[in-house]
C-alpha cells in the first residue's frame, strides 16, 4: 500500500512524452497524476485505518459484559463512547465509501499512466488531449461526490 506520492518528474528532468505535447497539456496531465496518486494513497490509508478501528471498537463494545472481571475491566467505562464512535465511523464510512474511492482513484491513475505511455509512443497531441478529457470526465463521474 506504500506508494511514492512525490512528483514523478525529477526537478529539471523532462520526459519525452512532455516534449511531444503542448506544455499546458503536459503540465495538466502531471498535475492530475500527482493529485490522483495522493488521493489513492489517502483513501487507501483511510480505508484500512477506519476498518481496523471499527473492528477494535466493535469488539470492545460487543464484549463489554465479559470484561467486568478480567484485565480489560478498565475498558468498561469507555464502552458508551466507543459505541458512539462505532456508529459515527460506520456512517462516515458509508457516506465516503473509501474503498470504492480508493479503487476508482487507482483505476484513473493507472489509465492516466497508460495514456502517458501512449503519448511517449507517439500518439498525436490532439488524440492525447481528447483521451485525457474523457478520462478526467469519467473520473469525476465515478469518484467525485
Amino acid at each position: 500500500m506504500t506508494e511514492d506520492i512525490a512528483g514523478s518528474v525529477v526537478e529539471g528532468e523532462q520526459r519525452s512524452w512532455d516534449e511531444r505535447l503542448p506544455e499546458p497539456l503536459a503540465r495538466e496531465m502531471e498535475r492530475e497524476m500527482r493529485r490522483w496518486r495522493v488521493a489513492t494513497f489517502n483513501y487507501g490509508v483511510t480505508y484500512y485505518l477506519s476498518r481496523i478501528l471499527l473492528i477494535l471498537a466493535s469488539a470492545v463494545v460487543a464484549a463489554d459484559q465479559n470484561l467486568e472481571d478480567g484485565h480489560g475491566s478498565w475498558l468498561i467505562k469507555w464502552v458508551p463512547a466507543l459505541a458512539l464512535i462505532v456508529a459515527v465511523m460506520t456512517a462516515v464510512d458509508t457516506w465516503l465509501k473509501p474503498q470504492q474511492k480508493w479503487r476508482g482513484f487507482m483505476e484513473s491513475r493507472d489509465a492516466l499512466a497508460d495514456l502517458m505511455i501512449q503519448a511517449d509512443g507517439g500518439m498525436p497531441a490532439d488524440q492525447v488531449r481528447a483521451k485525457f478529457l474523457k478520462l478526467r470526465q469519467q473520473h469525476r463521474e465515478r469518484n467525485i461526490f
